[in-house]
């Protein structure tokens, strides 16, 4: 890299020692006086705390954002952030949607797509138009005690999934409690799940007992070796050339 050139930065960030390696790379580059920097962001931490979640808590997706954009780049490229709140906060940010993952699915061509909560529901019409497979749509309800993290789900219509091919599709899955809590509650002909960033914070085994298949994006790891139903799409080179226009 010299003087003038254009650069592109991937950072996935997956703890605070990325972020600090993201600001010490910025700080680097206008030294040299690079011409244009580009960050691709395959997956953002904190955007789930997306606001002030109870008394003296740290607005954390604020505080991430205010450090991305003290870097000044002029271009930023997240992955299907958590809300809008993130592409709000980050100057110069353009979203690319998990329309890849979306049309990966093609094991039916009468699949019910469940909807596991009120944030994914704003999705719900991009992907019956992205992916004809999907011919009906199940709708859950979702609260979370935000003192103590438990967690309680309510499938609206799980008569509708008997006997049916079902997919699920959200934007992460941290420990899967949320889609577990969904298959205890249907009985499915097949089981599939698929997540755009995959953390899985505590393992596979209960996920592969109720789940045929799961895909997930190369965000935070490109190969899951513990799990034999994870196929891992490769998504994080070609992000840039998706915001684009031109993948």
């Amino acid at each position: 890299i010299k003087e003038g050139d254009d650069v592109e930065v991937i950072c996935s960030m997956t703890s605070s020692n990325k972020i600090l390696e993201l600001l010490q790379i910025s700080n680097a580059l206008d030294n040299i006086f690079a011409r244009k920097k580009v960050l691709t962001i395959p997956y953002l931490m904190g955007a789930r705390y997306d606001r002030t979640m109870l008394p003296g808590d740290s607005f954390d997706l604020k505080v991430i954002a205010n450090l991305i954009n003290s870097c000044g780049f002029e271009k930023v490229i997240l992955f299907d952030p958590h809300s809008s709140v993130s592409t709000a906060l980050i100057n110069n940010c353009i979203e690319v949607t998990n329309k890849a993952l979306v049309t990966v699915y093609g094991m039916s061509d009468q699949a019910v797509l469940i909807c596991p909560d009120a944030g994914a529901a704003k999705k719900i019409p991009d992907y019956m138009k992205w992916n004809k497979s999907f011919v009906d749509v199940v709708y859950c309800t979702k609260k979370r005690d935000l003192s103590t993290g438990s967690l309680s789900i309510t499938v609206l219509e799980p008569e509708k999934c008997r006997g049916k091919d079902c997919v699920i599709i959200d934007d992460i899955c941290d420990g899967g409690g949320t889609f577990i809590g969904i298959a205890k509650q249907i009985l499915p002909k097949s089981l599939t799940l698929i997540v755009s960033h995959g953390i899985f914070s505590k393992g596979f085994p209960l996920l592969e007992e109720h789940f045929d298949d799961i895909f997930t994006s190369d965000s935070l790891c490109a190969n899951y070796d513990d799990s034999q139903k994870i196929l891992s799409v490769n998504l994080r080179s070609d992000l840039r050339l998706i915001a684009e226009g031109k993948a």
